[in-house]
């Protein structure tokens, strides 16, 4: 039996239907938010993986919403607060399985997490390629993704600079090219080559 696919949102959705070349220009152009957005895929999972965690117990327990006094001191803002230190100590370490067996569904929540890994291996390289670039197309890459950063126009950066902001965009696109291209290779024996 097959697992459904679920995805924590649109863009790593897009990511996981893109192929190879996608993937890379998808990093790229969501470069400097990028672990921005995986921090929050990791969250969500986490949320989920809780809620289901909840759902489980419940229905084990036979819980139809009637609540029963039970002895012994209850402090639910702790064991809330342990059970998140208990759920980051399992992400930190890679060691989710005790965590997963408490959901009703831990395959569906294995997939999110090896999509999740799979995202940060891509970035990582990325991350690689460009540190391998020469200086030059280094600080073209590490200008633009600060402009970006700092939501600067690259009209402004071209103005400064007098220069024409068509020249900026070609030397991004050059760049671009050459990351993809130097990537390429790693994507397509991770993910598979196209068959076009």
């Amino acid at each position: 039996m097959e697992t459904e696919v679920i995805y924590q949102n649109q863009f790593q959705k897009e990511y996981f239907l893109a192929d190879s070349r996608g993937k890379i220009d998808i990093i790229l152009s969501n470069y400097v938010t990028f672990q921005h957005q995986l921090s929050g895929i990791e969250k969500g999972i986490k949320l989920d993986i809780k809620v289901d965690q909840d759902f489980r117990f419940r229905k084990e327990r036979g819980d139809l919403g009637v609540r029963v006094r039970t002895s012994g001191y209850s402090d639910p803002t702790a064991r809330e607060a342990i059970r998140n230190v208990e759920l980051d100590r399992a992400f930190d370490e890679n060691d989710l399985e005790g965590e997963l067996e408490k959901t009703s569904e831990p395959d569906v929540f294995r997939g999110q997490i090896r999509m999740l890994h799979s995202m940060e291996e891509d970035f990582l390289i990325i991350q690689a390629v460009i540190e391998m670039l020469t200086l030059q197309d280094g600080n073209t890459l590490k200008d633009y993704f600060a402009c970006q950063r700092n939501q600067i126009c690259l009209q402004n950066v071209a103005d400064d600079k007098d220069i024409n902001v068509k020249t900026i965009y070609q030397k991004v696109w050059r760049v671009k090219s050459k990351i993809r291209m130097n990537a390429m290779e790693k994507f397509e024996r991770k993910y598979g080559r196209r068959t076009a």
